[in-house]
């Protein structure tokens, strides 16, 4: 459903960024041909569109990891609470766990604040800027993709020491 909305919003903006004038739609011409330099802003505004949108999910991702490292922190936390005495393992999970929040809370803020790069006029101007504000964006849903098998791997760790605790 996300990605269907986002795909929609990247084809009306590229939609938008044809124009064609009021005239020529009344009276049914066709446009002039589309000089190379037009062609080729149309192509760096579509990529722009779709950096945009692959930022946003990259964004929406952060914030859903970082509520599940939020989550596994508390429930960490609660299961200490439930016992008198705290273990080793216990609290190294715990603790484990908290960085893992944090880790999440600051990536979810460089992933709104790249999107706020990749949204201003001024990283646009430049073709290489471009470049290198996609290369960021891939280093972050790179970052996602680890941090997402962080919070699995923490969560099953999770799982098999409470497990052991109960035998």
């Amino acid at each position: 459903m996300l990605r269907l909305r986002i795909t929609l919003v990247a084809m009306a903006a590229v939609a938008a960024l044809q124009p064609v004038s009021a005239l020529a739609q009344r009276t049914g011409q066709q446009r002039p041909p589309v000089s190379q330099q037009q062609a080729q802003q149309q192509q760096q505004q579509q990529q722009h569109v779709q950096m945009m949108a692959q930022m946003q999910e990259t964004v929406q991702r952060m914030n859903q990891l970082q509520e599940r490292a939020h989550k596994l922190a508390q429930q960490a936390q609660l299961q200490v609470q439930d016992r008198a005495r705290m273990t080793d393992r216990e609290r190294l999970m715990l603790r484990t766990s908290e960085s893992f929040e944090q880790h999440a809370k600051q990536l979810s803020v460089v992933a709104e604040r790249t999107q706020d790069m990749i949204r201003s006029r001024d990283f646009q101007r430049d073709q290489e800027m471009q470049r290198d504000m996609d290369r960021l964006r891939e280093h972050l849903n790179t970052m996602a993709t680890q941090l997402d098998e962080s919070l699995q791997l923490m969560e099953r760790l999770r799982l098999r020491a409470r497990s052991l605790a109960a035998q």
